[in-house]
């Protein structure tokens, strides 16, 4: 494999990565699962959802520390053993590879069937992928500078989206929750909603190329974008449910499209701005496809090592072809909807729990093996 000096990244595009690795999947179907599961107390099983993903990603964090300069699936086989090094290296890739057909699927059927109902949706699928892997081509650095630009006019857009969809709201009495709290509800509802935050354990293999002396300030960074994630999508809640009501927007395919295409304005050139929303979010969605590609790459060369030598370049590639492969197999989104609540969230879950938990035991036994991997070197790697 070809070798260069490692193309750090700083802090705030660590934690643009980061934003990106778990905002893609579940955006079109929310509020539509807390609330069909917990009503008008499915406010509160976002919120829970919400505590989860900082408890968690404040775990997987620790677990980088292990090692600050090398990759889970670098590290595992020296720390846990080869067998659980590369048991970890399958479930790593296979689970980033699901995670990236899911979301593709889920916003292809909500483009082609809202927007583009002529376009063939594997055309979709296709014109999607090839994106990312174009975004994630040049390595790391150059992915983060492309989703801070582009984040911008996203950001801008969306507030002025919640405040023009605030001014449809009909049901204002439902923007509060209920006072009655009725457990089960709310921890079912949190439990099919969590696919909002599933994705980023793509920390393990992002961490090592933060700048030297910057690893703090980026888990920083990160629970700030975490909790501004948090802020804009109670906002979007709120307006989801006083505009449409719990009953129907429980009942809704897409309720952020469906939220969207009744926003216009009068005499702007374009007369449904939503229209243009859906467009812009296509941002969010190739960026969560194009760091999980980036991602995909750099642990397929790692897991391969022992075996055949690949670029980066190469392994992008392979996977990117993969995913597009997967991608044509599913019929509908209902077989990804059931498919990524009875598989994506429980192993999403148990990946960001049991990892962790067994490398910081491990790690916590064997003392001098992880003082070795916290002085190791930054190795050369590409991208």
């Amino acid at each position: 494999m070809a070798k260069q000096k490692l193309r750090r990244i700083s802090a705030g595009q660590f934690a643009t990565m980061m934003t990106a690795a778990y905002t893609g999947l579940g955006i079109f179907y929310f509020p539509r699962e807390a609330v069909s599961s917990a009503g008008r107390e499915g406010l509160y099983a976002f919120w829970l959802d919400g505590l989860i993903a900082f408890a968690l990603m404040r775990l997987i964090f620790r677990t980088n520390r292990v090692a600050p300069n090398e990759t889970l699936s670098g590290f595992a086989s020296s720390l846990l053993s080869k067998p659980v090094g590369y048991l970890i290296g399958v479930y790593t890739i296979v689970y980033h590879l699901a995670l990236v057909i899911a979301a593709t699927v889920l916003f292809s059927m909500v483009l082609g069937n809202v927007f583009l109902p002529s376009t063939p949706i594997w055309a979709i699928d296709g014109a999607l992928t090839l994106t990312a892997i174009t975004m994630a081509w040049s390595g790391a650095a150059a992915l983060a500078r492309t989703l801070q630009a582009s984040y911008i006019p996203l950001l801008v857009l969306t507030v002025l989206s919640i405040s023009l969809a605030a001014v449809s709201i009909r049901h204002p009495t439902l923007l509060m929750p209920s006072g009655d709290i009725s457990i089960l509800p709310i921890l079912k509802g949190a439990y099919r909603q969590f696919l909002i935050f599933i994705g980023f354990q793509l920390s393990v293999t992002l961490y090592p190329f933060v700048r030297e002396g910057d690893q703090k300030k980026a888990e920083r960074y990160s629970y700030y974008a975490l909790f501004g994630i948090i802020l804009a999508l109670t906002m979007q809640y709120e307006v989801i449910v006083g505009v449409f009501g719990p009953t129907m927007t429980s009942q809704l395919r897409w309720p952020l499209a469906s939220a969207y295409r009744i926003i216009s304005i009068s005499g702007f050139y374009i007369s449904k701005l939503g229209t243009l929303l859906i467009v812009l979010w296509t941002i969010v969605v190739t960026a969560f496809v194009s760091v999980r590609l980036w991602c995909l790459a750099h642990d397929l060369s790692v897991f391969l090592k022992s075996f055949v030598s690949i670029r980066y370049t190469l392994g992008l590639i392979i996977m990117g072809g993969l995913a597009f492969w997967g991608e044509i197999l599913f019929p509908n989104a209902q077989v990804t909807n059931i498919w990524t609540e009875r598989w994506l969230i429980p192993f999403g879950v148990g990946y960001l729990v049991g990892i962790p938990l067994l490398v910081l035991t491990v790690a916590a036994i064997r003392k001098e093996k992880t003082l070795h991997l916290k002085t190791m070197p930054e190795k050369g790697k590409e991208l």
